[in-house]
């Protein structure tokens, strides 16, 4: 047993009267009161040498106790008469004679009523007397009655008795010698001896009485023990097994009052004994089961399983499998699907073909549903299952015939369900096809979505088919240029997601209208909808594919190449793993835009790495030559139409056009359909990377004005719908406060300006006014209120309020410098530092728990970057850099 001297100290603390420790055998209860006893004043008394009656308690006390003339005990007990009351009230003389003194009671579980009650009656009337008492149970010595009579108390159980992780290291235990012993002393012991620590089990079950071991055996087959488990019935425990097991010091860990976790080393030993009694063991697994049907279905499944009744499994796993909805409830139950062995065509095979996908194993769940309808299942189901494999895996041909003969071979009139589902794979399907076809789609996918939607029902149970229904429409009406309709249609759909079961139609659906709300303009709504999807998000590779897709586009639409790179990378790693060739080439196409945003020593490369790799596609192959010929050989031919390029880089290359050329009717008319196709948030997205206006007159392209600030730098960098606003210097100090407060008064020039600054806010009012005038071609951008400013009806963006939401990995790229560097410090800049570091120290906080050497390196880098956030971001007891 190591020396533990934390463990001493809390039981000397002369604050506390009574001490209990409570733990089972093993657990160095007795080793640290025998260490106690050479202090001075501690005096260590078993009670197990004691009858449990209230006299043979103090003649064992009283041998205890120094000797001295005043000592009352033993004449008392020497009376053949003697009575408790008297023998209670010497022993209070004696002891309080010999005060301070501590006692150290061993063996407390052997007491009974009686002898709890002596001490109950005792204890408060002593001054100077502390009592360190070990037990079992908690039960075994009256600690809440005393708790009642105001006597302080302490308990330590079996979790502070446990040996820590560090104790155990640096005793040289391994992980898994760690987490099989659970920190029980004894059993550490034994392996730093180099013996198996079963062994202690084994001994420690012999000194348990025989007429309880069958009952042991069979509970080690429940996790989890309890006195009044309707399990223990079927199991035919004895009655007071448990409490027998616990005065015996069997160890367990107490979750609750009446639930206690046999410690994993006694359970086996004890399985391992059930195992060799075969008949007793599947008898004993079989009444599990059948206690567990009603309400853990799962577990039953398991003990029929272990029981070799595969018959009763089989049947009961069929049972659950309307329950089993999920991808995670699923993907738990698929090792009981493969222990099951169901028959090929079974309603079973089809779930465990299910659970395979939805555990990421894609092929053999696709081989196994296509085995299940050869061999004779349920049409319907299956032919949706497949389907639903198809879409997930982006064929979405296949999952266009699969989800047609699904409908056909269904006997549910209309199954709207599968509709919806349908019309959502035309949707995505005419996205990635231009003219006619393009519109063929998008008509089928209106179609079958208002089938849906004319149902006008929004139960819960058809919430999701209309959340997909209403997504497929608005995808169908960005095809067919119905920009409004389509707007309408995701504001619908997003009201009814965002309030809907998580599941993986309502992620989907979240997935496509933020990428559409951001397309069309409108960041805020696109950003919350991915943080809802992200916070529903499964571990599935699909929906990680799909969180990289839109994070991705998002950044593209916010202006931000580099990281939309970054999430278009991993995008296209994850597709080519899935081999979802949509998802990959769109994330390709994202790649290909940003290899020339802006054009580097590296984007003839990137770009040839591009034609390897998609060079097979005609379409983007013409699309590559085009951006060669735009951003690098303005001398190359180039054959073939624009018309027929990704709708994404002929909006790239039409804003590029738009650098050097007037606005004719022929750009006009190609910058309107793409508006009308694509969404106004791409074109402005261009627009801001490539640094052009777009023209403001164009049909359909009023929008509210959009203020982005960067602050966290040096110097910030102000844009106006995309434009950078170049402000004569003693303008950008009070722009950036206005940006983050909304709001702006000459009143507040003392908060905004150092206390020395000799200028007249009341002009900078005006010429920030005259600025914003002039970049957005309004008479009152700002507002027309004298002396006041406003932002009321703008999106403003800021890379301080980014911080708070950003992916962790994007802190290092937000966070350039504390707030306008350069500038000297006001009262009100120095607020915003401060902020901008408090929610940094947080946010690398929470990175921590997470990734803790990302978020120390993360951590050295910014405190280079700004030396003040050492003091709010270091971790507690470390040292400055």
């Amino acid at each position: 047993m190591p020396n533990r001297p934390h463990i001493l100290t809390d039981l000397r603390n002369p604050a506390t009267t009574v001490v209990t420790l409570v733990a089972g055998n093993g657990y160095g209860k007795s080793t640290h009161l025998v260490a106690l006893s050479t202090d001075p004043g501690h005096l260590y008394i078993r009670l197990s040498d004691a009858d449990p009656d209230p006299i043979s308690i103090a003649r064992v006390i009283a041998r205890a106790l120094p000797s001295h003339l005043g000592n009352q005990l033993p004449y008392e007990l020497s009376r053949s008469t003697v009575t408790e009351r008297a023998a209670a009230a010497a022993l209070r003389h004696d002891l309080n004679l010999h005060a301070p003194l501590t006692l150290l009671l061993d063996d407390a579980e052997t007491l009974n009523n009686d002898g709890r009650r002596f001490f109950t009656n005792l204890l408060p009337q002593l001054s100077g007397i502390r009592w360190i008492v070990a037990s079992t149970t908690p039960e075994d010595f009256p600690t809440r009655t005393l708790r009642l009579r105001n006597v302080p108390t302490q308990l330590i159980t079996d979790r502070e008795l446990a040996l820590s992780t560090d104790e155990m290291r640096n005793m040289g235990l391994t992980d898994a010698q760690m987490e099989l012993t659970q920190g029980w002393p004894a059993a550490v012991s034994l392996i730093t001896l180099g013996d198996d620590p079963r062994v202690v089990a084994q001994e420690l079950l012999l000194t348990v009485p025989d007429t309880i071991i069958p009952s042991l055996r069979r509970a080690s087959l429940l996790p989890t023990w309890r006195t009044l488990d309707p399990v223990n019935t079927a199991l035919n425990l004895t009655e007071g097994w448990l409490a027998t097991a616990l005065s015996y010091g069997v160890p367990c860990t107490r979750l609750d009052n009446d639930a206690w976790v046999p410690h994993p080393i006694v359970r086996e030993e004890l399985r391992l004994q059930l195992r060799v009694l075969p008949s007793e063991y599947a008898s004993a697994q079989q009444a599990i089961a059948g206690a567990l049907e009603t309400h853990q279905p799962m577990a039953a499944v398991e003990a029929y399983l272990a029981s070799g009744a595969g018959t009763e499994a089989r049947a009961l796993l069929e049972r659950m499998l309307p329950t089993l909805r999920s991808a995670e409830q699923l993907s738990a139950a698929l090792p009981l699907f493969q222990r099951a062995s169901p028959e090929p065509g079974s309603p079973l095979h089809v779930a465990y073909a299910q659970a395979c996908f939805e555990a990421g194993a894609l092929v053999r769940g696709l081989s196994m549903a296509e085995q299940a309808l050869g061999a004779g299942a349920d049409p319907a189901s299956t032919h949706a299952l497949i389907g639903q494999f198809r879409y997930r895996t982006g064929n979405y041909e296949l999952a266009v015939q699969h989800l047609q003969a699904a409908i056909t071979s269904s006997t549910q009139a209309p199954p709207y369900a599968l509709l919806a589902q349908l019309s959502l794979v035309y949707a995505q399907h005419a996205q990635q096809l231009t003219g006619d076809a393009a519109r063929e789609y998008a008509q089928k996918a209106d179609e079958a979505a208002y089938t849906v939607l004319a149902t006008g029902d929004l139960t819960e149970e058809l919430g999701s088919a209309m959340v997909l229904a209403r997504v497929a429409r608005t995808l169908a009406c960005a095809v067919l240029g119905a920009r409004q309709a389509g707007r309408e249609s995701a504001r619908l759909a997003r009201e009814a997601a965002e309030v809907l079961t998580p599941s993986l139609d309502v992620l989907t659906a979240l997935h496509q209208l933020a990428r559409y709300w951001a397309d069309d303009g409108d960041l805020d709504t696109a950003a919350e909808l991915l943080a809802l999807a992200v916070s529903m998000d499964t571990a599935q590779r699909d929906t990680a594919l799909q969180v990289a897709v839109t994070r991705a586009r998002l950044y593209l639409r916010h202006g931000d190449a580099d990281s939309c790179a970054h999430y278009a990378t991993q995008a296209a790693a994850i597709a080519e793993e899935l081999h979802h060739q949509p998802a990959l080439r769109e994330a390709l196409i994202l790649l290909a835009a940003t290899s020339v945003l802006p054009v580097g020593d590296a984007t003839s490369i990137r770009l040839q790495r591009l034609r390897d790799r998609l060079g097979h596609e005609r379409d983007v192959h013409t699309a590559l030559a085009y951006l060669d010929q735009t951003f690098l050989n303005p001398n190359r031919r180039v054959t073939g139409s624009r018309l027929a390029l990704p709708l994404e880089l002929r909006a790239l290359l039409l804003v590029a056009a738009l650098r050097s050329q007037t606005l004719d009717i022929t750009l006009s008319s190609e910058l309107d359909f793409l508006y009308r196709r694509l969404g106004a948030g791409v074109i402005n997205s261009y627009g801001q990377l490539l640094k052009v206006a777009i023209p403001p007159l164009l049909p359909g392209m009023n929008h509210r004005q959009t203020l982005e600030v960067a602050i966290l730098r040096p110097m910030p960098e102000i844009r106006v719908n995309g434009t950078a606003l170049d402000l004569q210097p003693v303008l950008v100090l009070p722009m950036i406060i206005l940006a983050q407060r909304g709001e702006l008064a000459i009143s507040a020039a003392q908060d905004v300006y150092a206390p020395d600054y000799r200028g007249k806010p009341e002009q900078n009012h005006y010429k920030l006014k005259t600025a914003f005038k002039a970049a957005t071609g309004h008479t009152a951008p700002l507002g027309s209120e004298r002396g006041s400013l406003t932002l009321s009806g703008w999106h403003v963006r800021s890379d301080l309020n980014a911080l708070s939401e950003c992916p962790f990995q994007d802190l290092l790229r937000l966070y350039r410098a504390p707030v306008y560097a350069r500038h000297d410090p006001t009262p009100a800049l120095t607020d915003l530092r401060d902020e901008a570091r408090r929610i940094l120290a947080q946010r690398l906080a929470q990175w921590s728990r997470v990734d803790p050497d990302a978020a120390e390196a993360a951590r050295v880098e910014l405190c280079t970057r700004d030396p003040l956030l050492i003091s709010l971001s270091r971790p507690a007891g470390a040292l400055a850099p």
